[in-house]
């Protein structure tokens, strides 16, 4: 997608749910608002609504297909809010932390998950190079245009080999971002393509480039997803979302 368009389909998509940017953005316009979490989706709160909304299974079997791990295996969920997708991998056999900083969901997490679960920036994480198979970033497209290299650098040395990006985008099909009011607390607005083109100036490369990888992924998706639209916008939008390590 060339760059015109890509601006082209971002202001257009911004213009159409206008009623949606700037909401739940915090006051220093840093961080997520409370709010966000208060009225997570269809009036439920975050921890009311998760249930429904997270799938730990959907997120190893991308890991599984694209990579081909065992478990057990170490995974960094950014954006991890309460913890509670931690209790989720750890059923799959996963070990997951989370980093997650907005102190108010963050202090709803349970006592047992509380040592795993921290209170921390992604653009500086207490974690040693490589501590970490495997990350799962959902929380990027939140923080301001001009942090998200220093992330995506913090981000490629805490991975040793794969990174899943499901963060919102500008070119998400128009029903998702409605439905689930995704432009709300976004600070970076861009299309897929132009995600990837920071995750590989960063030192990732595009984990999927075999055309029946895709299919498989594009199965698993299929399969998973349970709405009568699709998330992504279409297959290849796939592609853009898992990165490897050189």
């Amino acid at each position: 997608m060339d760059h015109d368009k890509s601006i082209g389909i971002t202001e257009m998509r911004k213009r159409k749910f206008a009623h949606q940017v700037d909401v739940c953005v915090s006051t220093d316009r840093n961080a997520i608002a409370d709010s966000y979490f208060n009225n997570y989706s269809d009036n439920l709160s975050y921890e009311e609504a998760f249930e429904d909304l997270f799938n730990g299974k959907y997120i190893l079997d991308l890991i599984k297909a694209i990579w081909g791990p065992e478990t057990p295996y170490r995974l960094l969920d950014c954006g991890s809010a309460n913890g509670l997708t931690l209790r989720q991998f750890d059923k799959l056999g996963i070990e997951a932390w989370g980093i997650e900083n907005n102190a108010h969901i963050h202090s709803k997490t349970p006592e047992g998950w509380r040592g795993r679960n921290l209170l921390g920036d992604v653009l500086k994480m207490p974690f040693e190079n490589g501590s970490f198979e495997f990350a799962y970033v959902t929380c990027l497209p939140y923080l301001p245009e001009e942090k998200i290299d220093q992330a995506l650098k913090e981000l490629f040395r805490v991975c040793r080999v794969g990174l899943l990006f499901q963060g919102v985008t500008t070119d998400m099909t128009e029903e998702v971002i409605e439905d689930y009011m995704l432009f709300r607390g976004l600070r970076t607005f861009w299309t897929y393509s132009e995600w990837s083109d920071a995750f590989v100036r960063n030192g990732f490369k595009l984990a999927v480039s075999n055309p029946a990888l895709l299919d498989e992924i594009w199965r698993i998706e299929q399969e998973t997803d349970e709405d009568d639209w699709n998330w992504y916008p279409n297959k290849e939008s796939m592609r853009y979302s898992f990165f490897s390590k050189p």
